[in-house]
């Protein structure tokens, strides 16, 4: 017999009066019940964060920090699906990582070469062999790239905004799966999500595509 009310059900589960209800949730049995294939439904206020940013790119690193110095609470998760080729990249996006950054980098590196050459037109007198060695090109390439990908890291820091680098996918309302790539998985709840994920270039499904076409 209760003893007070109300008498609470769950998905038609009887767990009681006030006492019962108290002592299931300080057990995390209520918590259990609420749960259907890790999709509870999310009372008002009581989210993990403002906003979950779904992209490190551009536009989600400046959505993110813009709403931290509105004083929201905020999260980015960036995860980088690997290519056909197995290549990955760090926090910045496409421009940072594989696009506008790097392309810059190695046409200021042919720019000097250049620039050796036309200097002995103007006086310039050296005696080695100018030769260029590309290993040594791409290693400061990724070097500087390397740098980038940890200064953003430290500016979300600064602005207090959680980072993950984790793949994110919706499984109800206002929650969404965290996976990294070790597998392992996390559940976090926001009040709205911003979805700035980009795209990714998509080969043309003819022969020769992959051996000789060049995406962007």
């Amino acid at each position: 017999m209760e003893t007070s009310v109300p008498v609470v059900f769950v998905k038609q589960k009887k767990i009681g009066d006030y006492d019962k209800t108290l002592k299931a949730h300080s057990e995390g049995k209520l918590q259990k019940l609420l749960e259907i294939n890790g999709n509870a439904h999310v009372p008002e206020k009581s989210y993990d964060y403002d906003l979950i940013v779904i992209g490190g790119g551009s536009g989600g690193l400046a959505a993110s920090k813009e709403a931290a110095k509105y004083g929201k609470k905020v999260m980015v998760l960036d995860y980088v699906t690997p290519t056909p080729l197995g290549t990955r990249w760090g926090l910045g996006g496409t421009c940072v990582n594989v696009g506008c950054i790097p392309k810059k980098l190695m046409h200021q590196a042919a720019l000097l070469g250049q620039a050796l050459q036309d200097s002995r037109k103007f006086g310039w007198q050296f005696d080695e062999k100018v030769q260029h060695i590309w290993e040594m090109m791409t290693e400061a390439v990724q070097s500087y790239i390397g740098s980038l990908n940890w200064g953003y890291q430290v500016t979300l820091r600064e602005n207090r905004v959680t980072y993950e680098n984790a793949y994110g996918e919706f499984v109800g309302p206002h929650r969404i799966k965290a996976t990294n790539n070790k597998g392992k998985e996390k559940l976090y709840t926001a009040e709205r999500f911003l979805i700035a994920t980009g795209e990714r270039p998509r080969y043309l499904d003819i022969p020769g595509d992959k051996e000789y076409c060049i995406t962007r």
